[in-house]
């Protein structure tokens, strides 16, 4: 994996809990739970004009993966619409609100099993945000880590 300059935003108070690598998940419907990382500014860029105020409140902490991480990295939607056919069986589809909550839960618990986290790269994250609903969920190319073993927080270098 070549270098990438990694962050997660928290709560001021969160912070020396983190950095103690006690880490607490994130919830998400149509995307897996976990640590959100942002990847060489990409949610910092996406909140620029979307919701500036989000940031009130938080500090950057950099973020470090473990060499031994497994990630599950999309460099495609058809890579990613292959590997959902292949843990839950069916194709991907919003035809039926319950059908699709069914199978992204079921997806994203198949996933967690085989991978310490998935990566959604840049290129077909901004080619197909707009057609593809789960894509776009993910506001921009970012990384879940739901192995919290694999990462590690520290202090942002001043």
């Amino acid at each position: 994996m070549t270098t990438q300059k990694l962050t997660h935003w928290t709560d001021k108070e969160y912070k020396k809990i983190l950095l103690k690598g006690i880490i607490k998940q994130s919830r998400h419907f149509m995307k897996p739970s976990g640590i959100w990382i942002s990847v060489n500014g990409s949610w910092e860029k996406w909140l620029d004009g979307n919701w500036e105020g989000w940031l009130k409140g938080k500090v950057c902490l950099n973020v470090e993966l473990k060499k031994d991480i497994n990630l599950f990295i999309i460099n495609s939607k058809q890579q990613f619409l292959n590997k959902f056919k292949e843990l839950t069986g069916k194709d991907y589809s919003t035809d039926s609100y319950i059908s699709c909550c069914i199978f992204i839960k079921m997806f994203h618990e198949k996933i967690k099993k085989l991978y310490d986290g998935m990566w959604l790269k840049a290129k077909p994250f901004y080619a197909h945000r707009l057609d593809f609903d789960y894509f776009y969920s993910w506001d921009c190319e970012s990384i879940c880590i739901w192995n919290t073993n694999k990462i590690k927080f520290k202090e942002m270098k001043k």
